[in-house]
């Protein structure tokens, strides 16, 4: 198994973020503005070389959601690339029924869904409405759901309907992505799963996200040497990872799972830059 030493990328320990709290403003271009060429938030990361990362291609099917916060399962979707929004829209229904198979959910709900591509991007427009629009890897290491942040999703994206039915005891409520790699060998930029249990709570520093019409709140992680730190080699599309983002379920179990992509050491010079598709849902299951 090719396990590497590889560089993560951690929120710095300044003192400034005692007095202000990290940001990140995710601003199109517009008239006299330019989010490439301003500063957009106060985020300062630093490397982490020595970092060991498991593979788990020998051993992928000994890692559970329920356990370690991931898992890898197996599913052949019908999309490898998006040419329409309603390709985004058919592969975020495919990916809610991937959910409630594995997960023997009540309920699933996807409510958003981001493709990345590791390349350069110069443009003088996006449009962050449309499923269509694709951005570059995602800095430093991070969860992208909050315990605070958590609830406040799941209000915003259930109907009322929805809410009287199963908000009430005997439900549990996670917040879902699903990642899946859209070339046939992912060996550029792949991504790092940690094992929240290995996690301290002083690891994490809620940090606001702003978009247009959106507002929410990340974690992002500070440098700990006791972070457990995984990755399948070589993985391809039809080896999704699903991972937790959020859990009203207390308990032992990983709540959350803090990820990154980083630069792989084994990747050849001609490697195809990574592209990836995910989704977010809200999982509903009888407890």
């Amino acid at each position: 198994m090719p396990d590497v030493t590889g560089t993560l990328e951690y929120l710095q320990k300044l003192a400034l973020y005692e007095s202000e709290k990290p940001y990140w403003c995710f601003l199109p271009p517009h008239d006299g503005f330019d989010p490439d060429v301003e500063r957009v938030d106060n985020l300062e990361f630093e490397d982490h070389s020595d970092v060991h990362i498991r593979d788990i291609r020998d051993l992928k099917h000994a890692f559970k959601i329920n356990d370690c916060g991931f898992e890898v399962v197996s599913h052949h979707s019908r999309f490898s690339s998006f040419q329409k929004p309603d390709d985004v829209a058919q592969y975020r229904a495919e990916a809610d029924q991937l959910l409630k198979d594995t997960l023997d959910a009540a309920f699933v709900k996807s409510y958003d869904s981001i493709l990345r591509r590791n390349v350069p991007f110069q443009r003088n427009q996006m449009d962050l409405a449309d499923p269509l629009h694709t951005e570059g890897p995602a800095r430093g290491v991070h969860n992208d759901i909050t315990y605070d942040s958590g609830p406040e999703v799941i209000n915003r994206y259930l109907t009322d309907e929805e809410r009287s039915l199963f908000l009430k005891p005997g439900y549990r409520f996670r917040i879902i992505n699903t990642w899946r790699p859209l070339v046939p060998v992912l060996e550029d930029r792949p991504l790092a799963l940690c094992d929240s249990r290995s996690v301290d709570p002083e690891d994490l520093v809620p940090a606001d996200r702003v978009a247009p019409g959106r507002f929410g709140e990340v974690y992002y992680l500070t440098h700990n040497p006791n972070h457990k730190w995984f990755w399948l080699n070589k993985q391809t599309p039809s080896e999704p990872f699903i991972f937790t983002m959020y859990d009203t379920k207390d308990g032992p179990h990983a709540r959350f799972c803090p990820h990154v992509s980083f630069v792989n050491p084994l990747a050849p010079k001609n490697a195809a830059p990574r592209e990836s598709v995910e989704t977010r849902s809200i999982v509903i299951t009888k407890e």
